[in-house]
């Protein structure tokens, strides 16, 4: 971002197919160029190195878009000027844009915020060719460790709910199996007790499943304390 500046001062030794992206031989006029230099540098600030794409990491692998609006105002540019720099970035290799588009329920179609990639020769002009494939490859390592953490705790939250939910299971079939045979207590019927006792056991499943730390007997005191015995 902040070699960019050097292209203000030599357009032709630095970017020339910026400076010839309007299609004149005459050299960009210095608005023109401030404004590319701005966005490029917009732009640079929400890159990710891994994908070379301008964005926002979201939840997962996946990336919020940006508008050229947003990155207009992170520019300092109004719109309209954005929009002449963006298309001299493009014409100049320097800024590729995909355009994306979703159908409304009415049938029309809504225009979505483009997927914009920025190439790795715009480092290699600025002599950083070799910068960028070490960082690339750091973010590369960032991300596999991120992925494998990421699959060690979905793995580990998979087993926990699935020991919790086959003890609550057989907690459940045991009160099923003894039927008429649970005691009675302060002067419940059987039926009662036996719901009551169930009520106890489901509770404390899901006492143990939200916490696996608690031993058995601290969940069914929980349980106990929690639900109110029926008279």
């Amino acid at each position: 971002m902040h070699r960019l500046g050097r292209y203000l001062d030599a357009p032709d030794e630095w970017l020339p197919s910026l400076n010839r992206a309007n299609g004149s031989t005459r050299q960009q006029r210095t608005e023109r160029s401030v404004a590319c230099v701005q966005l490029l540098r917009a732009s640079l600030k929400y890159l990710d190195l891994l994908t070379m794409r301008v964005g926002i990491p979201s939840t997962g692998c996946g990336m919020q878009n940006l508008t050229l609006p947003f990155l207009a105002g992170q520019a300092g540019l109004d719109v309209r000027r954005a929009e002449r720099a963006m298309r001299d970035l493009q014409a100049a290799g320097l800024t590729s844009v995909r355009r994306r588009c979703e159908r409304a329920e009415d049938g029309n179609y809504r225009g979505l915020a483009a997927i914009r990639y920025m190439p790795a020769s715009l480092f290699g002009a600025f002599g950083l060719a070799k910068w960028l494939r070490h960082e690339r490859s750091k973010a590369s390592l960032r991300h596999q460790l991120r992925a494998t953490a990421d699959a060690k705790h979905r793995r580990r939250s998979t087993r926990e709910h699935a020991r919790g939910q086959l003890w609550l299971d057989a907690m459940t079939n045991g009160v099923k199996r003894a039927g008429p045979a649970v005691s009675t207590s302060g002067g419940m019927d059987v039926s009662t007790a036996a719901e009551f006792e169930r009520q106890v056991q489901i509770r404390a499943g899901e006492i143990k499943q939200a916490n696996p730390s608690l031993g058995h007997g601290i969940c069914f005191r929980l349980a106990r304390q929690q639900l109110t015995p029926p008279r």
